[in-house]
């Protein structure tokens, strides 16, 4: 565990100061007694601890508000973890967008800022939108650049532990790069060098497990849908990246039809070019026959490719997320039948509550993870 303010305890010190410190990061507002109960130590050790921990900038004091009913004596003190002790810093370069979010400690955003980009921007024009939206947002966050302790971003693609793009279909002139490098370059000089590079669609699984329709699940798989198609995994509550960081790229298999499960929509329209995936569902909310037959042609698409994830891993969940998912239960039901076909033990299939940014969401949490990781971890 690090110290805002400096000094490292003794390692004693150090395991009891963890102790108290995860009661506080996961218990809220907390009295002296009820922290002595959580962590486990004696009354004048885990004083002396939080005592520590309010020098150091961990830890911070509730003073009463004087709404509550009169107490007879002085009241008890009160303590919480101080979230804003550091801070985190997520980005989704997306081929539509870039978004950035800085969260506190606890996850909630202080700062979200995005920029609009087009499939067809160039690396160099697109690592520019990212570093002026980074730029944006820690300006509009107001924090102080050395309480910056992890940056994660998110691309599409395989990536490898190093941070280098080694295949990414979607976006020009990205196969190759060393995006932990430029995203390095870009953040203040007084930020700490703990930046991570991730799959986008495993970050918005992670999002999922964390904040939205999976937090019951810990073996996720998470369907996108929408311009573009893609699979990512969470087994045991973390994101599946597999030997090459490839797991769940069967997006551009051919014999799944994935790619061409899009143009279902313009077809039925007679438009190639166009974009009519919401007029159709809007038809088939109406009972339009031919409509219905499109999103039934579709979920059927989308089922297909999800029964080679879900008998190579025998999730409890499949979430389905993206543009499309918007349709809701529309959606599912032919996913969800078409599935059960498939597959001998079909997992529950539901629609993403977490809209365009949960993959950022996703980011957030990976990069709270990396701190935690720091805070909590004693070393031998």
């Amino acid at each position: 565990m690090g110290n805002a303010r400096g000094g490292d305890p003794s390692q004693l010190r150090r395991l009891n100061s963890v102790a108290v410190l995860r009661s506080l990061h996961s218990g809220g507002t907390l009295t002296l007694t009820e922290l002595v109960k959580l962590a486990g130590l004696s009354r004048p050790t885990c004083e002396d601890v939080v005592n520590d921990l309010l020098d150091q900038g961990w830890a911070v004091e509730v003073l009463p508000n004087g709404d509550g009913p009169r107490q007879v004596g002085r009241p008890a003190r009160r303590f919480r973890f101080r979230a804003e002790a550091g801070y985190v810093l997520a980005v989704d370069i997306g081929a539509h967008k870039v978004l950035a979010v800085v969260a506190d400690l606890l996850g909630d955003a202080v700062a979200t800022t995005r920029c609009a980009v087009d499939p067809v921007t160039s690396a160099t024009e697109r690592l520019t939108a990212t570093s002026e939206t980074i730029g944006r947002c820690l300006t509009a966050s107001g924090i102080e650049p050395g309480r910056l302790l992890s940056t994660v971003a998110a691309t599409s693609g395989i990536v490898d532990d190093a941070g280098h793009v080694k295949l990414s279909t979607a976006l020009p002139q990205w196969t190759g790069l060393d995006l932990r490098a430029e995203v390095l370059k870009m953040l203040p000089p007084a930020a700490a060098e703990v930046v991570a590079i991730e799959n986008d669609i495993a970050l918005a699984a992670l999002a999922e497990h964390w904040r939205g329709v999976a937090r019951h699940a810990t073996d996720i798989v998470y369907m996108f849908a929408g311009r573009r198609m893609g699979a990512g995994l969470l087994i045991g509550g973390v994101p599946h990246r597999g030997h090459h960081g490839a797991a769940g790229e069967i997006g551009t298999l051919d014999l799944l039809g994935w790619e061409g499960a899009y143009r279902r929509f313009n077809r039925q329209a007679g438009d190639d070019t166009g974009d009519h995936v919401q007029e159709t569902f809007e038809a088939a909310r109406r009972g339009d026959c031919e409509a219905l037959d499109i999103v039934d042609a579709f979920g059927k698409d989308l089922a297909t490719g999800l029964a080679i994830m879900v008998l190579s891993v025998d999730p409890e969940l499949v979430v389905v997320g993206g543009g499309i998912s918007q349709a809701g239960e529309l959606l599912i039901e032919p996913v969800r039948r078409h599935l059960a076909d498939l597959t001998p033990f079909p997992p529950e299939v539901v629609a993403s509550i977490l809209g365009d940014e949960s993959v950022a969401l996703g980011a957030v949490r990976l990069a709270l993870n990396h701190v935690e990781q720091n805070l909590f971890t004693v070393a031998e």
